[in-house]
């Protein structure tokens, strides 16, 4: 009750530091920059995880083991943009050889009718969220692997309307309904079904929810390359398919301009905020970025130095809760409706990340 509801940035190192930090001490800048310093961190540690929420929300650990673990925003330490943060260990009773991969956030447990999990070698998983509401300190079961080299890469919210885009390590993609007829739900310590089949050396490296009743000439598939090149392609340019194919190209990739480090499903007034294994931190507006085909290879993104690359890409809500909560309140008629949704270094927004879906 004494804690302010208020929004900040998370930030989750691979190593397992953890901290949360003011969303004003991050300034918008143009595509192709360097960036400001994101956190100070060891040179075997690296930002893995960012994302924008708010002190009373649940924060689920998932690890690469399969398990899922918790604890409220407002536990983890608050630090400066540039500070590395506390350990995890302090907060939750890993495993031995467990690291986190990824995290999840949400207000309760009533948020969204199902959980999507998948893992590295295209498995993917619909169970209802509030069976994963558990307090054990040790975490629970979030699923079972079926290889011994199988990990969890990703989590999120979804209902039956709802569709799934899986990209893979080697720019492949496949697009799939979430509705029970094609992905029935399962227990919570079970292993899932075959979401997407890969070509000899690839695996799958992002997972996406397409929410239901958004134009898809309102989304775009957002792809950006360990070297800083990204791109965006509309949705509908990637067809529904049935689970369990090898799917279609998503990125034109060749080595001068890096291998894929993500896939996001964003909107033009979505921003991209892009962490360098060096820890600096690029948040940028998609608009910026153009429009493009599936099998191309894009535009530089992010200033990537010598012996430098982009380890993650993380979708910023922020703007787009902003741009909604103006909408809503501008008169007929008032021009501030047609708000372009940047925030500039000094905006003091009050609104929550946009609830689910």
């Amino acid at each position: 009750d004494l804690i302010p509801d208020s929004e900040v940035v998370v930030t989750i190192t691979r190593g397992g530091y953890a901290k949360r930090t003011n969303t004003d001490l991050y300034r918008v800048q143009k595509r192709g920059g360097k960036g400001v310093r994101g956190a100070t961190l060891r040179a075997d540690d690296e930002v893995e995880q960012l994302f924008v929420t708010t002190n009373h929300h649940w924060i689920l650990f998932f690890t690469n083991k399969g398990r899922v673990y918790r604890a409220k925003v407002w536990q983890l330490p608050e630090a400066g943009r540039d500070a590395r943060g506390g350990h995890v260990a302090g907060l939750l009773s890993f495993m031995p050889d467990e690291e986190i991969a990824q995290v999840l956030a949400i207000r309760d447990y009533s948020a969204a009718p199902y959980l999507l999990l998948a893992t590295k070698r295209g498995l993917v998983k619909k169970t209802a969220l509030p069976t994963y509401d558990s307090p054990r300190q040790a975490g629970i079961i979030a699923v079972n692997f079926r290889d011994e080299d199988d990990e969890l890469i990703g989590a999120g919210l979804c209902g039956p309307d709802d569709e799934v885009l899986l990209i893979s390590r080697k720019g492949q993609s496949i697009r799939f309904p979430a509705h029970d007829s094609e992905l029935r739900p399962m227990g919570r310590a079970t292993s899932g079904v075959t979401g997407m089949k890969f070509r000899p050396g690839d695996e799958l490296l992002s997972m996406s929810i397409i929410r239901a009743g958004v134009s898809a000439d309102e989304r775009y598939v957002f792809t950006v390359t360990d070297g800083g090149f990204a791109k965006r392609t509309h949705v509908f340019e990637y067809r529904e398919q049935g689970r369990g194919g090898l799917g279609i190209k998503a990125m034109k990739l060749n080595e001068d301009r890096g291998s894929l480090v993500g896939g996001l499903v964003v909107t033009d007034n979505d921003e991209v905020i892009a962490i360098k294994a060096s820890g600096q931190i690029t948040r940028s507006a998609v608009a910026e970025v153009p429009v493009k085909g599936r099998d191309t290879m894009g535009v530089r993104f992010v200033g990537v130095g010598e012996n430098d690359s982009v380890v993650v890409i993380a979708l910023n809500p922020e703007t787009t809760a902003e741009a909604a909560r103006l909408a809503d309140e501008a008169p007929a008629g008032d021009d501030s409706s047609s708000t372009s949704g940047v925030v500039d270094e000094d905006s003091s927004a009050e609104s929550g990340p946009e609830a689910w879906p």
